[in-house]
């Protein structure tokens, strides 16, 4: 280990120890382009070093420890809020026996802040102070590097990592769904180019700066990329096709879509019936639709059936767009909502509905938009 390095985390451990006398509780974000501090930061903080999750599920009782307590592993937790059979609560009620006592806590995560699930009642990250580690300043990398923008990253600049690709990729695996979202809207829906920085969430800048991906210079927020600007965006579109899981939003997303689609069905049913009565198979639509409906029935499961007139239920054979046309055209009105509620729906609900079907990830709050949705239709649709 080289004298630079050695000096490097010296100087970071002791910002974080004055942070910590200040705060008592703070969260760092060290992941992969601070790998080769990691070790000798976390030595030269001067305490004890704990995995977090371990540290949860220890019965032990809390004792004033010597020096600082410091959590590492705490992405751990980031999924869904546990960790190895514990709980970010867990390990928030142990936390607090510390802070209760005085102790003096540094929380050390590869993922930020807002890459972590949402968990009832725990509100460990919130409580916690955030702490920006520095990318290296000149005079910390040897000579030879200075001359490289990519230095100022401490792998790259003490580690010698070469692979600049692979540096990025793993970063931004780091920052975790949440933010890889955003970044897919800022640069390839939105295409700020290398501008993009300034247009996101607080959150996602704060997880930029922790990554190393981004700094402050004169009161402004500026990318710090290792490479060419079409190198981090190539990385971003890599990342986001390497992730095969599904979202923690994607079931409650999948039941919000089911049940309004289910429940606009069912009420153009009813009120189909009350138009028609038992020729409302026959009166529902107009000859397009119905020759659509009646092909896409045979080719599953109805092989037998001459007209839609012989369907259980032809509804339930249009698309989500054939569907809204039907409800809003003149023989049903938009059911009981006008035009502008229709038409916001389209512009709200439709994108989420072909995230869904075309396996694409979803935006931090269709989650959100979608129970809105859901609460709007079953309590003022009819």
């Amino acid at each position: 280990m080289t004298d630079l390095i050695l000096s490097s985390a010296q100087n970071r451990a002791a910002e974080i120890r004055t942070r910590m006398k200040r705060f008592k509780l703070i969260f760092i974000q060290c992941g992969a382009a601070f790998d080769i501090l990691r070790e000798p930061l976390l030595g030269a903080l001067g305490g004890t070093v704990l995995n977090a999750a371990d540290f949860a599920g220890t019965s032990s009782p809390v004792e004033l420890p010597t020096g600082p307590v410091i959590l590492d592993g705490i992405e751990a937790f980031a999924h869904d809020g546990k960790a190895g059979g514990v709980t970010l609560g867990a390990l928030r009620a142990k936390v607090n026996k510390l802070r209760d006592i005085d102790a003096e806590i540094c929380l050390v995560s590869r993922m930020p802040k807002i890459s972590f699930a949402p968990v009832a009642g725990s509100s460990l990250l919130d409580d916690a102070s955030w702490h920006c580690l520095p990318l290296l300043e000149p005079h910390e990398r040897p000579e030879e590097l200075r001359h490289i923008p990519a230095s100022s990253l401490p792998s790259v600049g003490l580690g010698r990592q070469s692979d600049l690709n692979l540096l990025l990729r793993t970063a931004l695996e780091e920052l975790g769904v949440n933010v890889l979202t955003d970044l897919d809207f800022a640069v390839f829906e939105a295409n700020h180019g290398a501008s993009f920085i300034t247009e996101v969430e607080p959150g996602v800048a704060e997880a930029m700066r922790g990554a190393g991906l981004a700094y402050i210079v004169d009161g402004a927020l500026r990318f710090n990329s290792p490479g060419p600007f079409w190198q981090f965006k190539n990385a971003v579109a890599d990342v986001i096709a390497t992730i095969v899981g599904p979202q923690a939003d994607l079931p409650a997303v999948s039941e919000g879509l089911w049940q309004i689609e289910r429940t606009i069905r069912r009420l153009l049913r009813e009120a189909a019936i009350r138009d028609a009565g038992a020729q409302w198979r026959k009166n529902l639509f107009n000859e397009t639709i119905a020759q659509l409906v009646l092909e896409r029935a045979r080719n599953d499961v109805n092989v037998t059936a001459w007209n839609v007139s012989e369907l259980r239920d032809p509804i339930e054979w249009l698309t989500l767009g054939e569907l809204l046309q039907v409800v809003e055209s003149a023989k049903f009105k938009g059911l009981s909502w006008d035009g502008a509620l229709w038409r916001r729906f389209r512009q709200d609900v439709m994108p989420i509905r072909n995230r869904v079907s075309h396996l694409r990830l979803l935006k931090k709050r269709d989650r959100a938009t979608v129970r809105m949705w859901v609460n709007r239709i079953t309590t003022t649709l009819s």
